[in-house]
C-alpha cells in the first residue's frame, strides 16, 4: 500500500573501507552553496540495521518530503525498497520491529481530535513495512484508536518482542465508563491486534523484561491528588517500593527509568547534578547511583537502551554537541575505537545486529555536519555509508562558536554564534541575524543547522542566545526562566545584542531577528521591548497573542494536564495575569513596532495554530502595516517539508537584503 513500486537499484553501496585502527577521512562533494541545498532536508538521516544485518534502513528525501530506503546488505546488486508514508501524513522516526519488518512513525494530521472534537490536531500512527512482500499496514484498527490516543513517548510502541517477530506490543490509553490503560499484542503483517493486558489508566514508564512479555516495574501518576508510586513486580505480585507526593498544580520532579541489575533506576530533576539512585526491591531502601564518566553538571541527561533488549547500556547528554557515554560493553569498546578511527568527530552508536558483526555510526564535528557509517567490529572496518549534506564544501561550512555574556542582572547567559564562513570576531563588525531557539525549555548547539549555516553563508553573523529558561546549562539558569516568557528571556537577548554590538561584531544599525515557535515569539516581541533595535523581523509559527495560546492549550490538553502545569509555570495565569499578558503580546502591541514583520506559518501547525499569525496579521493591518501571511501549506509545528524550508529562506533572504545588505 505504501511502498512504492521498486525502482532500478539506487546506489548507497559502500564508498570507502578503512582499517579500525587508523584515521578517516571523507571528502564531500564540492558545490557553490545556494538555496536548494541548505533547504532540503538531510540526504541520509536515522540509518538502522537490522537485527540479522542483511538490510539497511534509512531516511532520506524523496518526492518533496522523505521515504524510507531500505538497502540489501548481502545483495548489493538488489533492488532498493522506497516505503512512503500515508497519505498526508509526514515521516518522522523508523526503527526495525524485526529482522523483515521497518516501522515507521506518520504523523497525521485529525482535523476533529481534541478537547470535544472542536480542536484540529496532529498524531502519530505506526506503520509496519514487511521489506520481503513489501507490503505496509497501519498498526491497530482505526476505530479503536479514535476512542483511545497513545501513551508512551514514543507513540503507543511498548516493545518489539523479538522472541516473536511478527508481533509486537503497543498501548493505548481508553477512556470508557472505567478509564484503563490496554495493552495488545500487535501483527506486524496485518496490522491486528489481540488484547495482552489491563493497568490502571494513571500508568506511566514501564519497564519489561528483555524479550517484553514480563512487566519487571512500573510508574503510576495519578494527576489529580499528587500522589506518586513505584511497583515492582506485576499483577497480584507487584508491590510498591517507591511513594512521594507532588503538588498537583506543578508537575512532578521524580521519574522512573528502568530496571537495572535487579534494582529500579530513577531520577530526579530540578538538580544541578545528574541525580539517579536506586531503589532495592526487597529492602526498598535508596542508593545513589553512578555512571563512571567525567560528564560535568547542568547537563540534560537522558537514558540510551540497547535497540533489541531494551536494556539500559548508557546515557546521552549535550555538551555543545551530542555526546554518548556508554556503562556496558561492547558498546563501550566500539565507541572508543570508533572515535579513535573517526578522529575529531563526536561519534553516536545508533544501532546493532544481534550477532554484534555489524553496528551504524552517526559522527559530526565543526566541519562535518553528520555522516553514517557501517562499523563491523569482528573485521575492524567503518564504511561510509551517507551523509546528511553532502553537497556543501566543508570550506563553506560555518563555524559556530560559544560566546556567553553578562545579562544586566548579573546572571550569566551562554550564548553561540555562527560567523560567516572565514569570517572570526576580529572580521567585524558585521550585520547579524538574531535567532533566538523554541521552546522556550530547550537549547541550540553548536552542530550543523541548515538555517544558521544558510544565514551565514549569505554574509550575516548569527546569534543564538541561550536566555534564561534554556535547558541543558544546570537547573539553576532554567528556574530563572520561570514567569519570564516575555520579560527576562527576551531582556537576556537584547543585553547579549548589545554586548556584541559593544565587542564590534555586529553593526548597530544591521540588526534583525528571526526564529520559530517560541523564537517566533521573540521575532515579534524583541522589536516591540526595543524597537529601534532591530530593522526586521521574521517569524515562523511564532504565538502573538500569549492569553489566546493558553486557552487554547486548555482546551486541547485540559485545565489538569501536564502541558497547561508546564505553560502557567513558564508564562503565568491567562487570568490572574491577564494585565501582563496582554502587555506582553506583540498582537496588543503593533503600535510600539517600528521593524517590519514578515509572518510565516505552517497550515498544519496544531502546536501554534495558524490563528496565532492571522491574530498578528489582522493587528498589523489595522494599524496600516502590510499583514500577509506565508503559508506554508500542509507542513507542521516543525518545518517538516523541504518546500516550506525553501519558502522561508526565500522570504529571509527578500527580507534581509532589504535591511542588512
Amino acid at each position: 500500500m505504501f511502498v512504492s513500486k521498486i525502482l532500478s537499484r539506487v546506489s548507497f553501496a559502500v564508498f570507502a573501507t578503512f582499517a579500525i585502527f587508523g584515521p578517516i577521512s571523507n571528502t564531500a562533494i564540492a558545490a557553490a552553496p545556494n538555496i536548494d541545498i541548505y533547504a532540503q532536508l538531510p540526504r541520509t538521516a536515522s540509518v538502522r540495521v537490522s537485527p540479522d544485518g542483511k538490510y539497511i534502513a534509512m531516511l532520506a528525501p524523496y518526492r518533496g518530503d522523505k521515504a524510507v530506503f531500505v538497502y540489501n546488505l548481502q545483495n548489493p546488486s538488489a533492488n532498493t525498497v522506497i516505503i512512503t508514508p500515508p497519505k498526508d501524513s509526514i515521516v518522522k522516526a523508523i526503527d526495525w520491529a524485526s529482522s523483515k519488518h521497518v516501522i515507521m512513525v506518520a504523523r497525521i494530521r485529525d482535523k476533529g481530535a481534541g478537547k470535544m472534537k472542536r480542536y484540529s490536531t496532529l498524531y502519530s500512527r505506526w506503520v509496519s513495512t514487511n521489506v520481503e512482500t513489501q507490503k505496509s499496514v497501519i498498526l491497530m484498527n482505526d476505530k479503536l484508536m479514535e476512542k483511545s490516543y497513545p501513551i508512551t513517548s514514543a507513540g503507543a510502541y511498548l516493545h518489539s518482542l523479538p522472541d516473536d517477530p511478527d508481533y509486537v506490543l503497543m498501548a493505548l490509553a481508553e477512556f470508557g465508563i472505567k478509564p484503563e490503560q490496554r495493552h495488545y499484542r500487535v501483527n506486524l503483517n496485518t496490522g491486528k491486534e489481540r488484547l495482552k493486558r489491563l493497568l490502571p489508566i494513571s500508568t506511566q514508564n514501564i519497564a519489561f523484561s528483555s524479550d517484553g512479555e514480563k512487566i519487571l516495574a512500573r510508574e503510576d501518576y495519578n494527576r489529580r491528588n499528587g500522589v506518586y508510586k513505584v511497583f515492582h513486580g506485576a499483577g497480584k505480585k507487584e508491590t510498591v517500593v517507591y511513594q512521594s507526593k507532588f503538588d498537583k498544580t506543578k508537575n512532578r520532579t521524580t521519574y522512573f527509568i528502568t530496571v537495572f541489575d535487579g534494582k529500579i533506576l530513577m531520577q530526579e530533576d530540578e538538580n544541578e547534578e545528574l541525580t539517579l539512585f536506586t531503589i532495592d526491591p526487597a529492602s526498598k531502601t535508596r542508593a545513589p547511583f553512578t555512571i563512571n564518566a567525567n560528564i560535568g553538571s547542568g547537563h540534560v541527561y537522558r537514558p540510551i537502551f540497547d535497540t533489541i533488549t531494551d536494556e539500559l547500556i548508557g546515557i546521552s547528554y549535550t555538551d555543545d554537541i551530542p555526546k554518548q557515554v556508554f556503562s556496558a560493553e561492547p558498546y563501550k569498546t566500539w565507541h572508543r575505537k570508533a572515535k579513535k578511527a573517526l578522529k575529531g568527530n563526536e561519534v553516536r552508536i545508533l544501532s546493532r545486529t544481534k550477532d554484534n558483526a555489524k553496528v551504524t555510526l552517526y559522527a559530526q564535528s565543526a566541519s562535518n555536519p553528520g555522516t553514517f557509517y557501517l562499523f563491523e567490529p569482528k573485521e575492524g572496518k567503518i564504511s561510509y555509508l551517507g551523509g546528511s549534506y553532502p553537497e556543501i564544501d566543508p570550506s563553506q561550512i560555518a563555524q559556530t562558536v560559544r560566546f556567553d555574556f553578562t545579562a544586566r542582572d548579573g546572571v550569566e547567559i551562554p550564548a553561540y554564534i555562527t560567523f560567516p564562513p572565514g569570517k572570526t570576531k576580529a572580521s567585524g563588525p558585521m550585520p547579524m541575524v538574531v535567532l533566538p531557539h523554541g521552546g522556550p525549555s530547550a537549547r541550540d548547539t553548536a552542530s550543523f543547522d541548515f538555517w544558521a549555516q544558510y544565514l551565514a553563508a549569505k554574509g550575516y553573523v548569527v546569534f543564538k542566545p541561550q536566555f534564561r529558561g534554556s535547558t541543558g546549562f544546570g537547573y539553576d539558569l532554567r528556574e530563572k526562566g520561570y514567569g519570564e516568557f516575555g520579560d527576562k528571556m527576551l531582556t537576556d537577548t537584547i543585553d547579549g545584542v548589545r554586548h556584541l554590538i559593544s565587542k564590534n561584531i555586529a553593526i548597530a544599525d544591521k540588526i534583525c531577528v528571526t526564529g520559530a515557535s517560541y523564537g517566533g515569539y521573540q521575532a515579534l516581541a524583541l522589536p516591540m521591548v526595543e524597537p529601534d533595535m532591530f530593522k526586521c523581523a521574521l517569524s515562523v509559527n511564532g504565538v502573538s497573542q500569549i492569553r489566546d495560546i493558553l486557552k487554547y492549550e486548555v482546551a486541547r490538553t485540559g485545565n489538569n494536564s501536564s502541558a497547561i502545569k508546564f505553560w502557567r509555570r513558564i508564562i503565568g495565569d491567562r487570568f490572574d495575569d491577564k494585565d501582563m499578558l496582554i502587555a506582553q503580546s506583540p498582537a496588543e502591541n503593533v503600535a510600539k513596532i517600528k521593524a517590519e514583520i514578515v509572518l510565516v506559518h505552517g497550515t498544519d501547525d496544531m502546536t501554534v495554530p495558524l490563528k496565532q499569525s492571522k491574530t498578528m496579521a489582522k493587528a498589523l493591518k489595522k494599524a496600516g502595516r502590510s499583514g500577509d501571511i506565508i503559508l506554508l501549506p500542509n507542513d507542521d509545528h516543525n518545518l517538516s517539508l523541504p518546500q516550506s524550508r525553501k519558502k522561508m529562506l526565500e522570504a529571509s533572504d527578500a527580507l534581509f537584503a532589504k535591511h542588512l545588505d
